[in-house]
């Protein structure tokens, strides 16, 4: 019999050593990120939980009760499509059932008008057919993952010839690549973080995030110089074997430099020395033929995963449904 225990200021030390035993968690799933997200967003209330089997703890599901507005209130395995889900020590096995009911209990109990769960691309083979005969809607995704190795040059060897060319073309222009604990450095790279972002349209994440992953060790930023300038930088995450790239900022008159491309394998050349197992490089628009086609130039391999949603309140998720465009944009501006 499985049951569900709420993590607590009392037992929340226990979550990273039963996370760090379930396979293919990564930082998202980590106590950091949790914690990290509850102090930058009031709108997210961290729902964590630790899966029981008797008096043993065998799993946990890592969630947040997002309310974007009074009243609205959903819950998501967790937010931006990153993967949740149910995360088992791996000697374990269990029929989710019971798991996702008690959350759809939970929901009806305190008022969530929809659930959501993002599941790794491993449980999505595993779980995914129970959640469509359940009556949840599937919307696919997929990122791209690179397989590491400790022989870095057998990675450099495996990269597209124009990826090559480009970290030829950085290192012989003087563009130099570090990991930096620098406040000033964040500054700069969140001020060209923002103006990447609203050149491409999408919804900047805020400062004080990074700050405090920076702070909690599981995120590291890499910039790249040119003439002493900060003209790139990558953002990204560590935890449990998986290197994460995650929020990438540029200056286009600098891109003639190939920083990005710098970036990219100095990461990759980081993660192979520190014997990391994958660099996983996030999930792709299905329309953006150019981002999917630079990532596959390092040789990481397209991987599936989906999300599955149902819909308590169907009156109450339309509300959300027509004000959540005018709230990103109030969101975006405050960034500013």
């Amino acid at each position: 019999m499985y049951t569900i225990e709420p993590l607590t200021h009392r037992n929340q030390d226990e979550w990273d050593a039963i996370i760090q035993q379930c396979s293919n968690t990564t930082a998202f799933q980590s106590l950091a990120w949790r914690n990290a997200l509850d102090s930058a967003f009031k709108q997210l209330t961290p729902v964590y939980l630790l899966i029981k089997e008797a008096d043993s703890v065998i799993g946990g599901i890592p969630a947040f009760v997002f309310q974007p507005i009074p009243g609205i209130r959903l819950w998501q395995s967790m937010p931006w499509n990153l993967s949740g889900g149910i995360h088992l020590m791996n000697s374990v096995d269990v029929n989710p059932e019971t798991l996702v009911r008690s959350i759809e209990t939970a929901a009806l109990k305190n008022g969530w008008c929809e659930i959501r769960w993002t599941l790794t691309p491993e449980h999505t083979a595993t779980y995914g057919s129970y959640f469509t005969k359940a009556g949840y809607e599937c919307t696919h995704h997929f990122t791209h993952l690179l397989k590491t190795s400790e022989d870095v040059d057998t990675l450099w060897h495996a990269y597209n010839k124009r990826v090559r060319g480009a970290v030829r073309k950085a290192e012989k222009s003087g563009v130099e690549v570090t990991d930096t604990n620098s406040e000033a450095a964040l500054s700069t790279f969140y001020e060209m973080y923002l103006m990447t972002v609203r050149r491409l349209g999408g919804t900047p994440k805020p400062r004080s995030l990074m700050q405090v992953l920076l702070q909690q060790k599981v995120a590291k930023l890499a910039v790249a110089t040119y003439r002493g300038t900060i003209i790139a930088g990558l953002l990204y995450l560590r935890f449990n074997k998986t290197v994460t790239l995650w929020c990438e900022a540029s200056v286009p008159a600098f891109l003639k430099y190939r920083p990005n491309n710098a970036i990219f394998h100095y990461i990759i050349t980081q993660t192979c020395h520190e014997k990391d197992e994958w660099v996983d490089f996030g999930a792709s628009p299905r329309e953006n033929k150019g981002l999917i086609a630079h990532k596959e130039q390092y040789r990481a391999v397209r991987t599936d995963f989906a999300s599955y949603t149902k819909v308590i309140s169907p009156l109450k998720r339309r509300l959300w449904t027509q004000s959540e465009g005018t709230l990103r944009q109030i969101y975006t501006w405050m960034q500013a």
